[in-house]
């Protein structure tokens, strides 16, 4: 008889890491397999807009200050978006919530790529970040409510994992398309021939134009499964909404929206000073540094490096598939070694990856290092999510998770505010450099606070 194939053999490993997807999909909620199936539609569209928006833009003639301005506003929206969630889900439940997210972001960006004129773009920007905001507010929670404690880190992990696989269609469309839309011409097709009055006439930014059209058509169907979702229990979605009044004439009404906000200023000065407020303020300072540099990494690559659109389209799929494995790994590692232990070391471990993307000398390596870097921080997220959400009461999930990313957005968009205006005057190496820092003091700030 032939012996067994021995349990850590390549296979076994991959059959073990298949079982598992497969058991944490069936054990899922009805209603956060179709949000997984939503967000994952999603996703294609937002990989393709990873790789190619900032180099439409810089196409169109707008330089890498004017790029840092538009996020800044971007996230104003966001704090627009933000602030009215927590009554609107309560008063709109949400499904209807998640609706009106996709439309306000969908319209946003179909104006930008249609009307590219920098009054429209900042103008759309408020948009896209209201509607990214009442993404994100909404997501930790939902996930929660339809997980136990046990699964729920795997969860996130599961949920990332199926987001950034279907990444990898959108970034190898977006490195793929507009080279092929260059080649093929508008005259070739009927259908881009009638675009063409509505297109813009520099070449180069007329093939990301397209394949931004292209790719966007790709996130239509994510609203069918978001139609079928039934809000959650009616206690859940009040956990954190204010009661409204009974009375409707205008004074007891506006004596009543002032007594819960300054419940909700008291709410929030306990936050500040608390476990929220310490979490809250160790991911705003990853946000700043990931804000330096991240929605520059196409910049650098492209003009920096020059490694063709294909070439980096390529390397943010093979950097989805890294990043989808690497979280599929986040739930095992802090069973064994804990959820802050494992965060802390794996952002501790990404940082000299960091900077070796700002120093390494040859495209290969500091491709190697960047995929490195992000799988390293994949597994830092599941583990600071999970943690978060178990260390406030449900009825607080909503406004923790609110004040979680209203913090770690402002921080992004100041971050890529400034290096938007150092790029211009230094070029794009430096941001690498001015991020570690940053991920060096959060990590410190977990240990002292949490570790």
């Amino acid at each position: 008889m032939r012996p067994s194939a021995p349990s850590s053999s390549p296979f076994s490993a991959l059959a073990r890491t298949l079982d598992h997807f497969s058991l944490g999909w069936s054990t899922l909620n009805r209603n956060a397999q179709l949000y997984v199936i939503s967000n994952t539609l999603q996703a294609a569209t937002a990989g393709a807009v990873a790789v190619l928006y900032t180099l439409y833009l810089t196409a169109l003639g707008f330089h890498t200050d004017f790029i840092g301005a538009v996020l800044v506003i971007a996230t104003i929206g966001g704090g627009l978006g933000i602030i009215p969630a927590n009554p609107l889900v309560r008063r709109l439940g949400w499904r209807a919530m998640l609706i009106w997210s996709d439309i306000i972001g969908g319209v946003a960006i179909a104006a930008q790529i249609l009307l590219p004129t920098a009054p429209v773009i900042i103008i759309t920007s408020l948009g896209i970040g209201a509607s990214v905001a009442i993404f994100l507010v909404i997501n930790t929670p939902l996930l929660t409510a339809y997980s136990t404690p046990r699964e729920r880190t795997a969860l996130f992990g599961l949920n990332n994992a199926t987001n950034f696989l279907a990444t990898i269609i959108g970034t190898l469309l977006g490195g793929f398309l507009p080279g092929w839309f260059a080649q093929r011409g508008v005259d070739r097709s009927p259908l881009l021939l009638s675009l063409h009055p509505l297109l813009v006439s520099n070449p180069t930014a007329r093939s990301y134009e397209l394949a931004l059209l292209a790719t966007g058509a790709l996130a239509l169907p994510s609203i069918i499964p978001v139609l079928f979702i039934r809000d959650p229990p009616r206690e859940l979605a009040q956990e954190t909404a204010p009661t409204q009044p009974q009375v409707a004439p205008a004074i007891p009404l506006l004596l009543f929206w002032r007594k819960r906000l300054r419940e909700g200023w008291g709410v929030t000065r306990r936050y500040a000073v608390g476990f929220v407020g310490r979490f809250s303020l160790t991911q705003a300072l990853v946000g700043f540094g990931a804000g330096v540099f991240f929605p520059y990494v196409n910049l650098y690559f492209v003009n920096t490096l020059h490694a063709n659109v294909a070439y980096y389209g390529a390397l943010s799929a093979v950097l989805s598939v890294v990043v989808a494995l690497a979280s599929l790994v986040a739930a095992p590692l802090a069973a064994r070694f804990g959820k802050m232990r494992t965060a802390i070391m794996v952002q501790v471990l990404s940082i000299p990856f960091l900077i070796a993307v700002g120093l390494a000398p040859f495209l290969w390596l500091v491709s190697l290092v960047y995929l490195i870097r992000g799988a390293l921080m994949a597994i830092n997220n599941p583990p600071l999510q999970t943690f978060l959400m178990e260390g406030v009461e449900k009825e607080q999930r909503i406004a923790a998770s609110s004040i979680y990313n209203v913090s770690f957005q402002v921080a992004w968009a100041m971050g890529a505010g400034l290096s938007g205006w150092l790029i211009t005057l230094a070029g794009n190496r430096l941001p690498f450099f001015v991020a570690a820092p940053f991920y060096a003091a959060s990590a410190l700030l977990l240990i002292i606070w949490f570790g």
